[in-house]
């Protein structure tokens, strides 16, 4: 406990003779470098075993490692924003994401005792715990970390072949949608887009199949689904174009056999069973008795 005390003592003495030194008003500049100042002294006094034992942080590597992780993320935040609409998250921030989590490997890396006591020191000793919150933010699964994962190569070098391949087709069909639009304003007003279902019917099949594939291969990030959301409804709604089924005449020849079926069964049956027609039996009747008596007359 003494060297703790001592410390604390010479911390108080220099809190004195350092506030004695500028005389300035509550809130001034000079006062919040004093109180900054403050807490520097604190931490670089702090004792290893106050933290963990034999541990005993570097102040000037840990305010590196704050440096760069608060750059970092604030250039992470910053091209989140700005690429939010349209999307292309994966495409314009990924070495933004990538450089912030080298530099949280480093800072949480229990190779190095300098580095897990600039950890317990810097990053988890305040209640508020600002850095920790960011951190859990950017790796949350389902928000930003999902928006890269799908899409980078396995050590995050680089986008995906298949990523780059589709974002490549996806320009080739605006081009296509752009270049196809340029017709009168008549036509435009009654929303007539004949020429972009014509011409751009292949690119969008192309680059829909491509999705498909992506698909059941679980590779599509935030940026591949969102630019083929935003052509599905530009395709579908805003040109009405429709691209025709290649199943469509097989099943509809099926189900125009099974529709005829019975009609052939019952035609088919009519046609070889013999018909037979009843023939009518007419009973032979008795005579009245009248005239057998009146036969009998002429006998007599």
């Amino acid at each position: 406990m003494r060297p703790l005390l001592w410390n604390l003592l010479l911390c108080g003495v220099c809190f004195g003779s350092y506030w004695e030194v500028s005389e300035g008003p509550v809130g001034s500049p000079d006062v919040m470098q004093q109180y900054v100042w403050a807490e520097e002294l604190s931490l670089s006094l702090l004792p290893s075993y106050s933290i963990a034992p034999a541990l005993n942080p570097d102040p000037a590597i840990c305010s590196t490692l704050q440096a760069e992780f608060a750059s970092q993320a604030a250039n992470l935040s910053s091209c989140l924003v700005t690429n939010a609409r349209p999307v292309r998250l994966c495409q314009e921030c990924y070495h933004h994401y990538v450089q912030l989590q080298s530099t949280m490997q480093n800072i949480e890396s229990p190779m190095q005792m300098v580095q897990s006591a600039v950890l317990s020191v810097y990053f988890s000793s305040d209640r508020v715990q600002v850095i920790v919150i960011l951190k859990d933010f950017f790796n949350s699964p389902g928000k930003i970390q999902s928006a890269y994962v799908e899409c980078l190569q396995n050590q995050s070098e680089g986008l995906l072949n298949t990523t780059s391949q589709f974002m490549g087709m996806f320009r080739d069909l605006v081009s296509c949608f752009n270049n196809n639009r340029k017709v009168s304003a008549e036509q435009t007003l009654q929303g007539n887009f004949s020429g972009i279902c014509k011409n751009c019917s292949k690119n969008y099949k192309d680059l829909n199949d491509l999705y498909s594939r992506l698909e059941k291969a679980k590779a599509l990030c935030i940026d591949l689904e969102d630019a083929m959301n935003s052509t599905r409804t530009l395709w579908s709604k805003t040109f009405n174009c429709t691209v025709p089924c290649t199943d469509t005449v097989p099943v509809i020849a099926v189900s125009a056999f099974i529709l005829f079926l019975p009609i052939v069964f019952y035609l088919s049956s009519y046609l070889h069973s013999e018909q037979k027609k009843r023939k009518l039996i007419f009973p032979k009747r008795i005579k009245s008795n009248a005239n057998i008596v009146n036969i009998q007359d002429k006998w007599n």
